[in-house]
């Protein structure tokens, strides 16, 4: 395949690497396939088939890049590129060297394109991404790559012509209009959100009585605690919000006879359904 081909082929490859992460047949006697098992630092177990090369196990650019929460694309026809805020990963066809967040880095091998997949010394891409390779089978080929990160720095939910947004970097929640695109912030008051040991919820339910509950849930990975931010909506206003930190289980925020529990960190409040007046506080 020429070089000027990658451009337009890119987006069929992600989709087949996405769809057929087991591979195709190879098409080189010094090449096969040898299982990756790929250890997240959020929690996630992954295991893909990947490419060994003339005794060089590769990782496929592409699909560790889009899993770990990273865009993909190309700068030219053979630059790749994997960004994220403040992540980005380069590498060019034909060459060794690579860039990682600015840094010049030797991949020891240069990228290979093999069967519509492109591929990436596996050390240099687990370090990349943060992580190690930190077991070779050598009866089998498998490699175990641990302690890869997740730079996903959005989280996105909507309701009723509005978008809820959450920046890591800011913690807020912003809320647009999609149709006059006016947007609102209300701070949330999360500060240094890591996606790698904490997972972040967003979540949204209705009243009977038309009022808006948005749910989010900030729960540590390892211990289960977790922050529990409540906001209620009336005519897209927020009338009603509470926070309670380090909550061991679940809260239940619609009760049976149609009010609200608005939980925090000293009380309980019993909301009213339509009104959102509070009816009453209980200690906890």
């Amino acid at each position: 395949m020429k070089m000027k081909q990658w451009k337009h082929a890119v987006a069929i490859i992600f989709i087949m690497s996405v769809l057929f992460p087991l591979g195709v047949q190879q098409s080189d006697a010094a090449a096969k396939y040898v299982e990756l098992e790929s250890q997240w630092e959020d929690g996630r177990i992954t295991h893909i088939q990947t490419l060994l090369k003339d005794g060089v196990t590769y990782g496929n650019f592409f699909t560790l890049g889009s899993d770990s929460g990273l865009v993909w694309g190309m700068e030219s026809d053979n630059t790749a590129v994997l960004k994220k805020d403040k992540k980005r990963i380069v590498v060019h066809m034909g060459s060794r060297m690579a860039e990682v967040d600015g840094r010049q880095v030797d991949m020891g091998r240069e990228p290979v394109w093999y069967n519509s997949h492109l591929y990436v010394p596996i050390r240099f891409l687990a370090s990349a991404l943060d992580g190690e390779v930190a077991n070779r089978d050598t009866k089998t080929g498998k490699i175990t790559v641990t302690g890869l990160n997740n730079y996903t720095d959005t989280f996105y939910g909507s309701a009723m012509g509005y978008n809820y947004m959450i920046r890591t970097a800011k913690g807020d929640l912003e809320i647009t209009n999609v149709y006059t695109g006016q947007k609102n912030s209300i701070p949330l008051g999360i500060k240094d959100i890591n996606v790698n040991t904490h997972k972040l919820t967003v979540n949204f339910k209705w009243t009977d009585k038309n009022l808006l509950i948005v749910t989010i849930e900030y729960a540590n990975r390892k211990s289960g605690d977790h922050d529990l931010h409540t906001l209620v909506f009336k005519d897209q206003g927020l009338i009603r919000k509470s926070v309670a930190h380090g909550l061991k289980e679940q809260h239940e925020i619609l009760k049976s006879d149609g009010t609200i529990q608005l939980v925090d960190d000293k009380n309980i409040r019993i909301i009213e359904d339509g009104t959102g007046n509070v009816l009453e506080v209980i200690a906890r």
